[in-house]
């Protein structure tokens, strides 16, 4: 049944798939009216069930490419937002393992901190006890100038020891520094980046979100169309049955108009006159009602099954309530109802040509009587089977059906 698809050109947003974000314009909108429109026109001789399930299925069809691309539209930006989290959990963790080394390093260095400090305490301990003193006091004492020698090399070395002991503690405490002030700027930038990261998800799961509303609209579309098909495949049976039915009253009244044209035949002979009609056929009729044309005459396929069927007339939108005028000027030969066609009037014009007006509201002629060109001769309406005010106009040849286009002006106005 996709066939549906392409014979009503359709493109969503409607809803939750449709709105504004997702491209909808108002193009969009007044092409959905347009199809829906069009299907009903294709499916006036139908029931009222099937010819609501037409409608759905318009709309529906219509509606589905939009909803589809809104669906394509958010998976996209699903999947984009998603990469966005990833990326952004990775440098979290990246700046968390950061922060790890950092405060590994700083740990480090406040331990150095403190081996250094307690060095240097031992060291001053020592020399606040006076072991620095003696040992010079020593050395002053020895009698022997290599011992002496020696143990002022030795008091050197316990100098440089000291000094080092402070340039130790004071390096290691500037390391310890450096280091407490990359792990706070470690930590800073994984609670910045951690942050980002949750916000990256929470904008992925909000497109996800989008993405599933998008995919449930769609479905829902899915689900009408469905069952509005399903109404309308119930009802193929019944659907022929009453185009049958149609069929059958248009061939009736084509034999009713070919014994009226042979009827005026006979008149003719035996009055030895000429045709009734004022010159109709070939481009000479006037357009019957003051309105636009909304669908032709010809073979259409069935929009729901796919068969063919013939529109025998020229269609005209007009209000309820507009004069239908006769095409030309001759006998009416039929005045009344017509089952499809609702209230209807046929005029014949002589030569066996007769024109036909469906749908009326009003009838203001009767059987028999002779009209004018252009005479108003009833109302438009929507009776038969008709799904809005229209007329439904025939050109019949020996109650043949044939394209009324070609019997009235080309710009179609009166």
């Amino acid at each position: 049944m996709r066939r549906i698809g392409w014979l009503l050109a359709a493109l969503l947003l409607a809803g939750t798939a449709s709105s504004p974000a997702f491209g909808v314009s108002q193009s969009d909108l007044d092409r959905v009216e347009r199809e829906k429109a069009e299907m009903a026109a294709q499916l006036e001789d139908a029931s009222d069930e099937v010819r609501a399930a037409g409608q759905v299925l318009a709309e529906t069809e219509a509606e589905l490419p939009v909803a589809e691309h809104a669906v394509d539209v958010a998976q996209g930006r699903v999947a984009a937002a998603e990469a966005e989290a990833a990326q952004a959990q990775r440098e979290a963790d990246a700046a968390r393992e950061a922060l790890e080394a950092a405060a590994a390093e700083y740990e480090a260095a406040r331990a150095a901190v403190e081996s250094a400090r307690e060095a240097r305490a031992s060291l001053f301990a020592a020399t606040a006890r006076g072991s620095e003193l003696l040992t010079v006091d020593a050395i002053l004492a020895s009698g022997d100038p290599q011992t002496a020698v020696d143990g002022l090399t030795y008091l050197e070395f316990m100098m440089d020891g000291k000094n080092r002991a402070v340039e130790e503690v004071t390096l290691a405490r500037r390391e310890a520094a450096n280091a407490e002030n990359a792990a706070s700027l470690a930590e800073t930038e994984a609670e910045a980046a951690e942050a980002a990261a949750a916000e990256a998800l929470a904008a992925a799961e909000v497109r996800f979100s989008e993405a599933q509303a998008a995919q449930l609209a769609v479905e829902e579309l899915v689900g009408r169309h469905e069952t509005a098909l399903a109404v309308a495949e119930d009802a193929r049976d019944d659907a022929q049955s009453e185009y049958d039915d149609l069929e059958a009253e248009s061939e009736r009244l084509a034999e009713q108009l070919r014994q009226a044209a042979r009827d005026d035949e006979d008149d003719d002979r035996d009055s030895g006159g000429g045709s009734s009609s004022g010159g109709g056929g070939g481009g000479g009729f006037v357009v019957p009602v003051d309105g636009w044309k909304s669908s032709d005459f010809g073979w259409r396929r069935h929009p729901i099954y796919g068969t063919t069927r013939l529109h025998g007339g020229t269609d005209f939108a007009a209000g309820t309530g507009a004069t239908i005028h006769a095409a030309d000027s001759g006998k009416v030969v039929y005045a009344g109802w017509s089952s499809g066609y609702g209230q209807l009037t046929c005029i014949s014009h002589g030569g066996g040509v007769s024109t036909c007006y469906a749908h009326q509201s009003e009838i203001w002629v009767n059987d028999g009587e002779y009209v004018d060109r252009d005479e108003g001769i009833g109302a438009v309406g929507s009776t038969g089977d008709s799904t809005g005010p229209h007329l439904h106009f025939e050109v019949r040849v020996h109650g043949d059906r044939v394209n009324p286009v070609g019997y009235l002006p080309s710009c179609l106005c009166r």
